[in-house]
C-alpha cells in the first residue's frame, strides 16, 4: 500500500506533541490526533508543575533562557510563557499542625507553568516540521495488520488511516489502549474524580507554597490542596479529588463553608473551574503490543507528571525510529520506561498502602503525628514518592514514644501495607 504513512500519533498531549515533533525531526511522515479542537479550550484539570528534585524519574531538569533542559536525558523543549515558583510545601492536620518541607535558602524545589501555552508551542513547532495534526479528531477503534495498524477516526466525516506504527498517547483513561488489549494485564484500583477551583482572594495561604490539609474534617480521604495558580495575582487553585460515592462539588461546598478552613474562603470569589476523571490502572510494565506502543499516563499508575510525559514522548519517537529500521527500538523504550518511574517497581503501592494517611489514620492521631515532627524542617520536594518516606522516616524516629502514649497508633503502624489501593480511594 502506498498510503501508509511511517507514524500515527494519538493525543496531543505532552508526550504525543513531543513524540510527533522528535519524530519529524529525525525525517518521519508524521500525523497526530487530538479530540480537542483547540490546546487554549482544554478544560482537563492537570497537575502542571516541573518538579526540580534532581534524580527524580532518574532526570534533572533545568529552565533556562526560555528552555526545559533535560540534562541526562539530553534534550531540551522550548517554553516562553508564565513561571511561579514554589518554595515551600506544607502538610496540614485537621487542627494546623503544619509539617514544613523547604530547601536551604528558600529555593525553589517546582515550579508552575502554563500548561496551554507548552501544547501550543509544540503544536506549532510540530506544524512547522510538517506533522499532519488534524484537531477535533477522535480514534474511535482498529486493527494491527501485522505489516501496518488501521486506525479508524471521526472527525468531520468518519475514515480510517493506516501507519506503519502507532504511538497511543491518550492520557490515563486509556480506552483505546484497552480497545487494542493492553489493559488485560492491569489492575484498574478505582476511578478518582478530580475538580480544581481557581479561586480569588483566598484569606491566610502563604504565596508560592503548596498546602496539603488532611483529615475527614475536610470531607475527603484525599488531602484538599491549595496552591498557586497562573491566573493572576492572590489567586490560588483548590484541587479536589472525590468518587462517585463523594462527589468533588459536594466536597467543595463543605469545605469552603463547613471545615477548619471556611475562613479562609469568607471573600473568596471563583473565577473558573476544570475537571476530569481519572481511572488508576497499574503500570504496564510491557507498554507495546505488534507495531503499538503505549506511552505517558496512558501506560502509567494514574500519571508521569509533564515532565515524564515529554520524555516518554522523545524516547518514544526514537524508538519508533529504530523500530523503522529493524531494530528492537520498543525493548530499548520498555528498558527506559520501567527504570524511570517509580510506579514501574515492586515497592511502589507504598505510597497509597502504608504511607497512607487517610482514613488509615483518626483527625486525632493524626493530630498527634504532626506534631511530634511539626518543628522540624524536612527536605524541600514535590514528588509524592518521596515526600511520605521522609514523612514516614521522621515519625518512626518516634515509635518508642508513640507505643508508650499511643499504643493504637503504633498497632496501626506496625499493620503498615494492609490497606489496598481501592480502600484509598474510597470516601
Amino acid at each position: 500500500m502506498n498510503n501508509i504513512i511511517d507514524l500515527l500519533v494519538i493525543g496531543g498531549g505532552p508526550a504525543g506533541l513531543m513524540t510527533a515533533k522528535t519524530a519529524a525531526e529525525l525525517g518521519l511522515k508524521v500525523t497526530l490526533i487530538e479530540k480537542n479542537k483547540n490546546f487554549q479550550q482544554l478544560r482537563r484539570a492537570c497537575s502542571a508543575q516541573f518538579i526540580l528534585d534532581n534524580g527524580y524519574e532518574k532526570e534533572f531538569i533545568k529552565l533556562e533562557n526560555g528552555k526545559i533542559l533535560f540534562t541526562k536525558n539530553n534534550f531540551e523543549v522550548n517554553y516562553t510563557g508564565n513561571l511561579v515558583q514554589i518554595k515551600n510545601k506544607y502538610y496540614n492536620s485537621p487542627k494546623g499542625h503544619k509539617i514544613h518541607f523547604a530547601l536551604p535558602g528558600q529555593k525553589a524545589f517546582a515550579v508552575k507553568f502554563d500548561k496551554r501555552k507548552l501544547l501550543d508551542d509544540l503544536c506549532n513547532e510540530c506544524v512547522a516540521l510538517g506533522v499532519d495534526v488534524r484537531m477535533s479528531t477522535l480514534a474511535c477503534g482498529g486493527s494491527d495488520k501485522g505489516d501496518y495498524v488501521s486506525i479508524n477516526l471521526k472527525g468531520t466525516n468518519t475514515y480510517t488511516l493506516n501507519a506503519k506504527k502507532v504511538v497511543i498517547a491518550e492520557g490515563a483513561n486509556a480506552r483505546l489502549t484497552g480497545l487494542f488489549g493492553l489493559n488485560k494485564s492491569r489492575t484498574n484500583f478505582a476511578t478518582a474524580l478530580v475538580s480544581k477551583y481557581i479561586l480569588e482572594d483566598v484569606y491566610g495561604i502563604e504565596p508560592n507554597s503548596w498546602n496539603l490539609f488532611y483529615g475527614k474534617t475536610f470531607f475527603s480521604n484525599a488531602p484538599v490542596i491549595i496552591g498557586p495558580s497562573l491566573y493572576g495575582n492572590n489567586t490560588f487553585e483548590l484541587t479536589i479529588s472525590g468518587s462517585a460515592n463523594a462527589k468533588p462539588d459536594s466536597i467543595y461546598e463543605n469545605v469552603i463553608n463547613y471545615s477548619p478552613l471556611k475562613k479562609n474562603f469568607e471573600n473568596t470569589k471563583l473565577i473558573d473551574k476544570q475537571g476530569c476523571a481519572v481511572k488508576a490502572f497499574s503500570s504496564l510494565k510491557t507498554p507495546y503490543s505488534g507495531n503499538i506502543l503505549i506511552i505517558g499516563d496512558s501506560a502509567a499508575f494514574v500519571e508521569v507528571e509533564v515532565q515524564g510525559a515529554l520524555m516518554c514522548g522523545y524516547h518514544a519517537a526514537n524508538a519508533i525510529f529504530k523500530e523503522l529500521k529493524g531494530k528492537n527500538g520498543f525493548e530499548t523504550y520498555t528498558n527506559w520506561w520501567k527504570s524511570a518511574f517509580e510506579f514501574n517497581s515492586d515497592e511502589y503501592l507504598l505510597v497509597s498502602q502504608g504511607y497512607a494517611l487517610v482514613p488509615t489514620y483518626t483527625d486525632d492521631e493524626l493530630d498527634y503525628l504532626f506534631a511530634l515532627i511539626e518543628n522540624k524542617i524536612l527536605e524541600g520536594t514535590y514528588s509524592q514518592y518521596k515526600t511520605p518516606k521522609l514523612i514516614w522516616d521522621e515519625i518512626l524516629l518516634h515509635k518508642d514514644k508513640i507505643k508508650s502514649e499511643r499504643p493504637i497508633i503504633y498497632e496501626k503502624i506496625k499493620k503498615m501495607n494492609t490497606m489496598t489501593l481501592t480502600d484509598t480511594f474510597k470516601n
